[in-house]
């Protein structure tokens, strides 16, 4: 059988970095960081809100706006009009006879056909889109009060999201409705676009809207036992791999990560035992030590049952363990 492929009580961060790129995307970013990290809703809302407003995808966008609402890419559309004594249009006769009928025999009733531009395309749905990934951005900031404490960041992010919604509420814009992202088909049209160039802020900004935060921006929230964790759960993975099952990518779900037979329970505070947590493997709870310094397997085993609420268990306190751990846990599913 094949030995693990990694030791996770290096507490590396590379097996942090492992996992992010195992997510299933898109994904949600405050539900991914929750189950991932263990921070709270409300500190991940805050932390994407002042990235998203304050990047630089986003300042280019509203220093590019003057340009862009000049430069808007339209379409040509119709309107059937009513008009009396007088034509604004190609006189739609078939409508015109029944508004005439219709008036008494007032034969200078007309529908005319009069041009007008439309603004409601895909490409000013992006545009739209964007526009509007900033000020939802500004109004999750908007939550933490002006006089909770003064930031820098939390000002230009509220003052960022105030100028988009300036821009909303454009009259070329306005009318537009849009509800969530705009679809695949808009995006890709207005990148393959000829008004293509006018319109790469707006997309560089969906782009960074759709994964706000950065690996890079989240370690620093990720402590020690947290990574060895981590180094664990991939462990797990690839040991399961190794025997040849097929794995899925990783997903957020009611404050768990789960990839096929496994789920990672971030403790959240140390200590805990009010609830189960660790890395289980089906209905075998497997995690290292609180302590990770502690190698009495005794003392591991009764911690680790302490939280267990009845599941068979396996401490991990050193690598071949993670062997022994997935050889438990595959004789428990098989019913033995």
């Amino acid at each position: 059988m094949n030995a693990p492929r990694r030791d996770p009580f290096e507490a590396s961060i590379e097996a942090t970095t492992e996992l992010w790129t195992r997510l299933a995307r898109p994904f949600d970013m405050g539900l991914t960081v929750d189950a991932l990290l263990g921070l709270s809703s409300d500190v991940v809302e805050q932390l994407v809100g002042v990235l998203v407003a304050t990047c630089e995808e986003a300042e280019t966008l509203l220093h590019e706006m003057p340009r862009t609402l000049r430069t808007l890419k339209t379409s040509v559309g119709t309107n059937h009009e009513r008009c009396v004594g007088e034509l604004r249009g190609a006189v739609q006769w078939s409508e015109t006879l029944a508004a005439q009928a219709s008036s008494l025999g007032n034969r200078d009733v007309y529908i005319c056909a009069s041009t007008r531009r439309a603004y409601d395309i895909d490409e000013n749905q992006v545009l739209v889109g964007a526009l509007q990934a900033v000020a939802q951005a500004g109004a999750s900031v908007d939550k933490v009060g002006d006089d909770s404490y003064e930031d820098e960041g939390l000002r230009r992010a509220r003052h960022n999201a105030k100028v988009a919604r300036r821009y909303l509420d454009h009259r070329t814009l306005e009318a537009i409705r849009l509800k969530g992202r705009p679809s695949a088909r808009a995006i890709k049209r207005t990148r393959s676009g000829k008004t293509s160039a006018a319109y790469r802020p707006a997309l560089a900004m969906l782009e960074r809207a759709n994964e706000p935060l950065s690996l890079a921006e989240l370690s620093p929230y990720c402590d020690r036992r947290t990574r060895v964790q981590h180094g664990l759960l991939l462990a797990i993975i690839e040991e399961l791999e190794s025997r040849g099952m097929r794995v899925p990518a990783l997903r957020a779900e009611g404050g768990s990560l789960f990839a096929g037979p496994v789920e990672f329970v971030h403790p959240r505070r140390r200590g805990d035992r009010s609830r189960v947590h660790g890395v289980l493997i089906g209905n075998v709870l497997v995690d290292v030590p609180e302590r990770l310094k502690e190698r009495d397997r005794r003392v591991a085993e009764r911690e680790l049952q302490g939280r267990a609420h009845g599941r068979r268990v396996v401490p991990i306190v050193e690598v071949d363990d993670i062997v022994r751990a997935v050889d438990v846990a595959v004789v428990a599913a098989r019913g033995r």
